[in-house]
């Protein structure tokens, strides 16, 4: 991913001065572009294959809803919460994904390029068989986060808490976990072979990578 600043607050945003505040009769429009939701719950409502471009989400919270095949363009939410909700075969382009919270999302079969997650809490997310390009995880927690049969392409995590993350069968490529703080492994030992981690990470996972790689250790 290209260095660039990562816009913390609402004015950052290059479009910020054409967004227009969400209409709640709308919510159900297959576009929604330039539009600002803002301390919003959405309680179980269907918005498959909604497009979201350019546009911010501040304070919402999505429960138990389903979002299956949305695409978001170049959005930013902030403090946004979702939890339970079906983001599956979703594509994420371009986005900015600040303090949020996703707690058992359905996320399986995603396509994510350049996108930057800081600050937030990743728990039972299922990203199985998800395509992540460019994609930077600073400063999060993934907790039981499901990456089994995903494809990683220089994605990595400063500053972030990897713990029992599922790797089964997963291709990485340029994956970079030197800058974890937490690196914690559920399965996928044998995934590691396309990413780089520093010397105390090795040392650190050595017992368990040996114990599922088949590898006895012995002194005498």
């Amino acid at each position: 991913m290209t260095d660039h600043t990562i816009p913390t607050v609402l004015s950052d945003l290059t479009y910020a001065e054409d967004l227009l505040p969400f209409a709640p009769d709308q919510l159900h429009a297959d576009l929604h572009e330039v539009v600002h939701f803002d301390g919003d719950t959405f309680t179980r409502i269907n918005l498959t294959g909604a497009r979201f471009i350019e546009s911010a989400f501040t304070a919402t919270q999505w429960d138990s809803g389903v979002m299956r095949r949305c695409r978001f363009v170049d959005v930013w939410m902030h403090t946004v919460r979702m939890i339970g909700t079906d983001i599956a075969e979703c594509t994420w382009l371009d986005s900015h994904i600040l303090a949020g919270m996703f707690a058992g999302t359905v996320s399986f079969g995603c396509e994510i390029q350049r996108v930057v997650f800081s600050s937030c809490k990743l728990s039972g997310v299922n990203f199985r068989a998800s395509h992540m390009v460019d994609v930077v995880f600073q400063d999060c927690v993934l907790d039981d986060v499901d990456f089994s049969e995903a494809s990683l392409t220089r994605v990595t995590f400063p500053g972030s808490a990897l713990r029992g993350v599922h790797l089964a069968k997963a291709k990485l490529r340029e994956v970079d976990l030197r800058g974890a703080s937490e690196l914690d492994l559920a399965s996928g030992f044998e995934s590691l072979a396309g990413a780089v981690i520093g010397q105390a990470q090795l040392i650190a996972l050595a017992p368990a990578l040996a114990a599922n790689t088949g590898i006895t250790v012995r002194d005498e």
